[in-house]
């Protein structure tokens, strides 16, 4: 059953403006960066609404703030499958196309920076410096849909959760992840319930946790809650995940770097 778009009210940028659409900010202008305030509201939605319907029209776009947004796809056979995760400073919507081929909703509750799409569009249309940060946008966009498709190309439920917590320390680091008192193991927060991780891993909430207890089991994770892991061998579940990809010590110095924000 297609559940209803919510209501929520709108409200104008205060003077943490900066950090509302902080993924199009990359080296734009002051000018740009006030017709862009000028045009920015903040929308509240809450868990598994919908933002924008599969086929739907696209009335705006904008920048997660807080929380994380799921695309789905309905698929001809009536199964759902999600196709990608946005969160914080991640865009949505697209420009100049007024129709979405796949539904955006509400993993968690978000805040979404929003802009009316045709105000905005415009706006791209006479701010070079902005288009240049849409199409940064699109291009971490397309990184993303790549990252996936290695993540469901594992062999095993276990390759791929080994896989897709990998992922979260190291694309998203600053939301995800966070290191122990020692800065020798990694903590990691998964930022959506299970029931949509394993829609997004190809798989069922059961064997998810199967994998899960098999990990504890086998000493490469110790579960803190239900969605919340310490990395006990790093180096065994990057083994695990079969992606020559990920290096231990660079996913422990980006973190060391500094992180440990939240969703």
């Amino acid at each position: 059953m297609e559940r209803p778009l919510v209501s929520n009210e709108v409200t104008r940028l205060g003077p943490d403006a900066k950090f509302h659409h902080a993924g199009l900010r990359r080296g734009l202008t002051p000018s740009t960066l006030r017709k862009l305030d000028a045009i920015a509201r903040l929308r509240v939605f809450p868990r598994d609404s919908v933002v924008v319907p599969q086929g739907g029209a696209l009335e705006y776009v904008g920048n997660v703030v807080r929380g994380v947004l799921r695309m789905e796809r309905l698929l001809a056979d009536g199964r759902s499958q999600i196709v990608g995760l946005l969160v914080p400073s991640d865009m949505f919507g697209r420009v100049f196309s007024d129709r979405s081929d796949y539904s955006i909703e509400a993993a968690t509750e978000v805040t979404l920076c929003c802009f009316e799409r045709h105000a905005f569009e415009s706006l791209v249309r006479s701010c070079p410096d902005l288009e240049h940060a849409v199409l940064l946008a699109v291009l971490d966009e397309l990184d993303a849909a790549r990252e996936w498709i290695t993540l469901r190309a594992g062999a095993t439920v276990a390759a791929r959760l080994a896989t897709y917590l990998l992922m979260l320390c190291r694309r998203w680091p600053h939301q995800t992840s966070e290191l122990t008192g020692d800065q020798q193991r990694i903590i990691v927060n998964v930022p959506i319930a299970r029931n949509d991780l394993a829609l997004y891993l190809g798989t069922t909430v059961e064997s998810i946790s199967r994998a899960v207890q098999g990990f504890s089991r086998d000493g490469l994770i110790s579960i803190r809650t239900p969605l919340r892991f310490e990395i006990t061998d790093l180096p065994a579940l990057i083994a695990l995940s079969e992606n020559e990809e990920f290096d231990a010590a660079a996913l422990l110095t980006d973190l060391r770097a500094g992180c440990g924000g939240s969703f």
